[in-house]
């Protein structure tokens, strides 16, 4: 299935499966970037591939959100995504929530809180660690959220790719 003409999709699961939280299941897309999972830009564009966790009613309100996230340049720390009792779910990668300092993190949530209230049903936000056990993106123990998602990360490898060393180019007129 196609979600949107931006993404590609990798993987989908259109109904629930198994038996973790109410429904859970999920989906693996495909998103051309130029930003690396900091949010500096990149030399040559690159492919970010990423979650979206399901509950049981497939919200697809939550391709809207990840539409404007892309638009916005706010997609590439993105890991898992989800949509569960009317909030956003977002959840970054750790190297990033580690490397950015609290106002950093605080200024990417207030940008993904204004594109969750942009919203024609508006949403309440949490953002956080994709390794953190404070998100509720599954009805579910902490511990088996954790196997769950490693699991799809395992199978995907998520994340920008190709794994790049941002480099700057050099200051025009310099020589090499």
């Amino acid at each position: 299935m196609s979600y949107c003409p931006f993404f590609q999709t990798l993987y989908d699961e259109t109904r629930p499966v198994g038996n973790l939280g109410r429904g859970t299941h999920y989906s693996v897309l495909r998103v051309p970037t130029w930003h690396d999972e900091f949010l500096v830009p990149l030399q040559r564009g690159a492919f970010l591939d990423f979650a979206i966790i399901w509950d049981e009613d497939h919200d697809e309100r939550l391709i809207d959100a990840i539409q404007i996230l892309y638009l916005g340049g706010l997609l590439a720390p993105v890991r898992y995504i989800g949509e569960r009792k009317g909030s956003l779910v977002v959840l970054l990668d750790p190297d990033v929530v580690q490397a950015w300092n609290g106002s950093a993190l605080n200024e990417y949530r207030d940008k993904v809180d204004d594109v969750a209230q942009s919203l024609e049903d508006p949403w309440t936000v949490t953002v956080e660690s994709a390794d953190g056990d404070q998100h509720s993106i599954i009805n579910s123990s902490p511990e088996k959220v954790s196997i769950y998602l490693k699991n799809i990360d395992v199978l995907w490898q998520l994340g920008v790719k190709p794994k790049t060393k941002t480099e700057l180019p050099p200051a025009f007129g310099t020589q090499h």
